[in-house]
């Protein structure tokens, strides 16, 4: 069972085309995980200033879906003119690698990889307080 475990390969979202992608959170200064999803409410409200602020600061972003399929989120991000890439964990296994319990969630990485912080709801992007975290 141990040998089965570790063989196991690490939960990975996917992109529209339903192919699994390796999501490396290395490189740059700072990268931005987001989970989302276009039915949360929360969710839709922060997105279009979580994407400006990523765009402000020159942020990478990796945004991850909950949506059960790529329809909602792509006609949500249509709709209100998010220039936004997402991928798509809809059974919720890449996110449970990352301990998220509850959406919107940004967890900040640094070059290596580290995480600077993180975010465990909504949070409003245009708060100078909310940048000095993320922007160490």
């Amino acid at each position: 069972l141990m040998l089965a475990l570790a063989c196991t390969p690490a939960p990975r979202p996917r992109d529209r085309h339903g192919n699994p992608v390796d999501v490396d959170l290395r490189g740059a200064p700072v990268t931005l995980l987001h989970f989302w999803a276009a039915w949360c409410g929360p969710c839709r409200e922060e997105l279009p200033r979580f994407v400006a602020f990523a765009a402000a600061h020159h942020l990478r972003v990796v945004a991850v879906s909950h949506d059960r399929d790529f329809a909602p989120a792509d006609r949500f991000l249509r709709q209100y003119g998010i220039p936004l890439e997402t991928l798509l964990d809809d059974h919720g296994r890449f996110a449970a690698r990352y301990h998220v319990r509850v959406i919107p969630t940004t967890i900040a990485f640094d070059a290596d990889g580290n995480v600077i912080d993180r975010f465990d709801q909504s949070v409003d992007w245009s708060d100078p307080a909310v940048a000095r975290r993320v922007l160490r």
